[in-house]
């Protein structure tokens, strides 16, 4: 059996929840970090010297970081596995991207409008970076005119990330019903079940 650790209300952990879901897969979840702590712990450094979630634990192997987590669990039990080299390419190229732009985005978002404390939230910051988010919500509807999903017309392994992180803007109340091609997308990930299951039914961040 696998085991992830993390908390359940991180757009992180729930890339590697869905995944799993998406092939059947049998996993357990050990809570670490936000209000469950322990990603700091000596304990943990052990397995993750970064005290980042999620890590996942595959018998003996361990590895941490999202992206590569799901990348392993994609080759490993062919689980939305595509054998085309400029399919694969594609894909990690907006894996990268839901991480390094539009997640930023959507995880500084969060902290200014949820996670910070009252006194730390700095207006400014979340009205910039909204104005990010609604350039991300374009070039995902850009790419969304051509195809169903992010690559093609069947669900792919770069679905996971933009799609995790897109019902976080679901639940920050940002807006993207005028886009849509996007829209639609997310409609369509509403009707899978393993999305339900690990991301729509998830806690808030910070539980």
């Amino acid at each position: 059996m696998l085991t992830i650790y993390g908390r359940k209300s991180s757009a992180n952990v729930q890339k590697v929840h869905w995944i799993c879901l998406e092939g059947n897969l049998k996993f357990k979840t050990i809570n670490i970090g936000g209000k469950y702590g322990g990603h700091t712990s000596l304990e943990f450094k052990q397995i993750n010297p970064n005290s980042t979630i999620p890590v996942l634990k595959d018998n003996d192997f361990i590895i941490y970081e999202s992206n590569s987590i799901i990348k392993y669990i994609s080759d490993k039990y062919n689980i939305l596995k595509s054998n085309n080299q400029k399919d694969i390419a594609l894909n990690n190229q907006w894996i990268d991207w839901a991480s390094l732009v539009f997640g930023l985005q959507c995880a500084t978002y969060t902290a200014h409008n949820m996670l910070l404390p009252v006194e730390q939230r700095n207006p400014t910051i979340a009205s910039e970076t909204k104005k990010k988010i609604i350039t991300s919500f374009e070039i995902l509807d850009n790419q969304l005119n051509k195809y169903n999903f992010i690559l093609n017309d069947e669900l792919g392994l770069a679905d996971i990330p933009i799609g995790c992180w897109l019902h976080r803007c679901v639940i920050l109340d940002l807006k993207f019903s005028e886009f849509k091609s996007l829209d639609r997308w997310y409609r369509k990930l509403e009707e899978n079940e393993a999305f339900h299951i690990a991301v729509i039914s998830a806690p808030l961040p910070p539980n």
